[in-house]
């Protein structure tokens, strides 16, 4: 009986989260997932099985808008990894570098990565609206969100480089060095390599997320000007409640968005991902 009971004992620590996630997270989904093939009014319910017709109207009606917000959001989603893998990783070279105040500028870099995404986005907005005008222009304003994003996540994926880099054998230095490396000639064949399984860590982190951004096109842009920044999050939130609350083809359109997450993801793991670091 005791061993019985030291068996349960984890489980019983893990079960309040597991809880929380089948509710909130896996029976959500469950439901979704059965809207998405109803006619469905978020207040009047459900008024009839339509089988696959919210999918077929988001990926081949023209009014559907689906492939314009996809469309935008692979480019927020493709310039905003490039603007934080160019941004965080130097951030964490120069950070592990550093011979005083390193614990300062880790802070400091952090700081808005734990900031509210609203305040970051009202902050923006009197920024580029008031003062730059960008999100004035449709060339210029998915560009300004993008650079909101990469800012707001640069402290965030800086500490997960930093992680890894001083998880890097410091003989592999030692024996570029011997054989005449220099520092470019270090970063490019001891660094990069080392950190390969970080670097696909924070792409599929920032994959995620740029696929799920919503805050700062709400508050800066509201999918404007002449949707220029209507990414799929927002199109999902536009349908499921400001159009007549279309929660049937909003939540397909959900589901799209999951499944080209999924794909995106998949894709990079298997062909990015390595298990080997180093032979000893």
């Amino acid at each position: 009986m005791t061993a019985l009971r030291q068996r349960l004992v984890p489980y019983l620590y893990v079960a309040p989260a597991l809880t929380v996630a089948c509710v909130f997270s896996f029976v959500s989904m469950g439901i979704s997932l059965w809207v998405s093939f109803h006619d469905y009014d978020a207040f009047a319910g459900a008024s009839g099985f339509v089988g696959l017709a919210n999918y077929e109207r988001a990926l081949f009606e023209p009014d559907s808008y689906f492939a314009l917000a996809m469309r935008h959001t692979a480019v927020y989603v493709v310039l905003s990894v490039a603007g934080t893998l160019i941004t965080a990783l130097p951030l964490a070279l120069l950070c592990l570098r550093a011979h005083y105040g390193q614990a300062l500028f880790r802070t400091l870099y952090f700081l808005p990565s734990i900031t509210p995404g609203v305040v970051l986005a009202l902050v923006f907005y009197h920024i580029f609206g008031n003062y730059g005008q960008l999100l004035d222009r449709s060339l210029t304003a998915l560009p300004a969100l993008v650079l909101l994003g990469v800012w707001a996540g640069a402290g965030y994926n800086m500490v997960i480089f930093l992680a890894g880099l001083t998880e890097i054998p410091r003989f592999l230095y030692d024996a570029a060095l011997v054989d005449g490396a220099n520092r470019w000639q270090q970063f490019r064949h001891v660094t990069v390599p080392m950190l390969r399984n970080t670097l696909v860590f924070v792409t599929v982190m920032t994959v995620i997320g740029s696929f799920q951004v919503f805050t700062s096109v709400y508050i800066m842009t509201s999918g404007g000007p002449e949707r220029s920044t209507e990414v799929i999050a927002y199109s999902i939130f536009i349908n499921a409640f400001a159009v007549a609350g279309q929660m049937g083809y909003a939540s397909a359109l959900a589901w799209l968005l999951f499944a080209a997450t999924f794909v995106f993801v998949f894709l990079q793991m298997r062909v990015f991902r390595s298990r080997r670091i180093y032979d000893e």
